[in-house]
């Protein structure tokens, strides 16, 4: 699968399908690439202005952040679906010994994917911070915009990872991925809390 090369109506078009991807996650993580894809776009906007010539080389490394943080979250979206192909593919499996394994070895990478995605999600809210503190007072409507997008990305690979917890046996693999879940969240919530008052003071 590639995604990065399909055009959006493609892929809404494969989204609202009766195949099994992409689903959730690779949703999530097209929405988290547009949200670091907007932060990045306001980083561009700041770095081109000689009025802000301080920060230029501080946003110009975000900006190359956010771009890899994209480019991430497009493969992110492939290895969801893939792993979410293979966990359909050993539910099939018709040897039951063979699909039991198959069947806990395919939901943790079902669970370990979105995490991955919500961490790169909070990887660009990080950024965001920074982007709509010192970034181009003109454009930061725009950031805020890829900050929900992000944030909104993030909770919903949270919530896809936890939702495949339910397939998972091992109550440590699911201790665990719940306390990173839960940690991702916290710290997401205060930074869209503090995106907030960055841009609510230009307005």
């Amino acid at each position: 699968m590639n995604f990065a090369n399909q055009t959006i109506n493609e892929f809404l078009g494969n989204v609202a399908a009766s195949t099994v991807t992409p689903s959730g996650g690779a949703v999530a993580a097209i929405g988290g690439a547009s949200g670091a894809a907007l932060c990045e776009m306001v980083c561009i906007h700041t770095i081109e202005k000689d009025d802000y010539a301080d920060v230029r080389p501080e946003l110009t490394d975000i900006r190359n952040e956010l771009r890899n943080h994209r480019d991430r979250l497009l493969e992110l979206a492939d290895e969801d679906s893939i792993a979410v192909n293979e966990l359909q593919a050993a539910f099939e499996t018709s040897s039951d010994e063979n699909r039991t394994e198959l069947v806990q070895e395919k939901s943790r990478r079902t669970t370990e994917v979105p995490l991955q995605i919500a961490e790169v999600c909070l990887e660009v809210l990080e950024h965001a911070r920074v982007v709509t503190s010192k970034g181009n007072r003109n454009a930061l409507a725009d950031a805020g915009t890829g900050v929900f997008l992000a944030h909104s990305a993030l909770k919903a690979s949270v919530y896809t990872a936890e939702s495949n917890l339910e397939l998972i046996e091992d109550p440590t693999v699911v201790t665990e991925a719940e306390e990173r879940g839960a940690k991702i969240e916290r710290r997401a919530d205060e930074l869209l809390e503090q995106v907030k008052a960055n841009v609510e003071e230009t307005v």
